[in-house]
């Protein structure tokens, strides 16, 4: 059996390529082969990353970018407040697709054709 040894230029390159998507919405790519092989140059672009994380948090604009990106900042109350009105957006937004979907089920059931007991019944009158 041929087992993967998890190296940690493996774990820095995982590290760094997750950690630069959650900050940058995509995955790094304009590293060298190179720099993308280099245990030094991973760790300093994660901790590049994580001043970069660090320097918005220093600001109420930052905070707030930080938080549409997902991350928790130092003002947990702006954070818990943040989350809740995510939480409400999404229950709303839910009960739409649930109001729509219960819409679309009376309107299908509006437009078919009608059994043969109820065009039966319907002939009778």
């Amino acid at each position: 059996m041929n087992e993967y040894t998890y190296t940690k230029l493996d774990e820095l390159q995982s590290c760094y390529s997750d950690f630069h998507k959650d900050v940058h919405g995509f995955r790094p790519r304009s590293s060298t082969d190179e720099q993308w092989n280099s245990e030094e140059w991973l760790q300093g672009e994660i901790d590049g990353l994580h001043a970069y994380i660090a320097g918005l948090n220093r600001t109420s604009e930052g905070r707030a970018q930080l938080r549409e990106m997902g991350f928790c900042t130092n003002d947990k109350e702006a954070d818990k407040a943040h989350s809740e009105a995510e939480a409400r957006d999404r229950a709303e937004e839910e009960a739409r697709y649930q109001e729509a979907d219960r819409m679309d089920a009376v309107l299908a059931e509006l437009s078919a054709p009608p059994t043969e007991a109820e065009q039966f019944e319907m002939e009778m009158k």
